[in-house]
């Protein structure tokens, strides 16, 4: 894993984006970054419980296992249907881009979602819990100019066409992944209770 590529995409800097999409080698990192990303944020998200009445938080070793699977396959999913959208209406605007170079530049970008780890230290104590959050909004603006630069840079546009690439994008890959990740949690429910009811 290239740490230099990383820190250049977390300090914004649009060479590194640049490199990156051109880069047909960069594919396996941005993949292993989404995957891994997923799989840490999932984890902690599903396995740290805050109760906001009572005060405390917990830890739910199954619930971080199971949505740190789900969370994995929903965003290798999100990942290329969203790529492949950036790709296809970035041409719109004129853009020179392919779904390998969204890819990319996208995957590279996940990188924020780290941020997903801190929710472990509300354990520590329930105050910690606010300071995850701002940190958590914080890291989530910065993925967002993050996106609107890989996607500028991978189609070689203006930052202009680059925000409405990515809205619309977004729109769309929200409504498919939803679709989606309803599905596979009916279908895991539906496990769940012929299991209980077997037993």
């Amino acid at each position: 894993m290239d740490m230099d590529r990383i820190m250049g995409v977390i300090t914004l800097k649009a060479p590194t984006y640049r490199q990156i999409a051109e880069d047909p080698n960069a594919t396996t990192p941005a993949a292993i970054i989404t995957a891994v990303v997923a799989l840490i944020a999932g984890f902690f998200g599903g396995a740290v419980a805050f109760d906001t009445t009572a005060q405390t938080s917990s830890f739910n070793l199954t619930g971080g296992i199971i949505f740190a699977i789900i969370s994995v396959v929903l965003a290798l999913i999100g990942w290329f249907i969203a790529a492949w959208v950036l790709a296809f209406v970035s041409k719109w605007f004129g853009g020179k881009t392919n779904t390998q170079e969204m890819l990319r530049v996208t995957g590279y970008v996940n990188i924020f979602g780290l941020v997903g780890i801190l929710s472990i230290l509300a354990l520590i104590t329930p105050a910690l819990g606010c300071v995850t959050s701002l940190i958590s909004f914080v890291a989530a603006i910065l993925r967002l100019i993050g996106y609107v630069i890989g996607v500028r840079e991978a189609a070689e546009f203006s930052t202009g066409n680059a925000i409405i690439t990515a809205i619309i994008a977004a729109i769309v890959n929200f409504l498919i992944v939803a679709v989606i990740g309803g599905t596979i949690a009916a279908a895991f429910g539906i496990g769940v209770a012929a299991l209980g009811g077997a037993q």
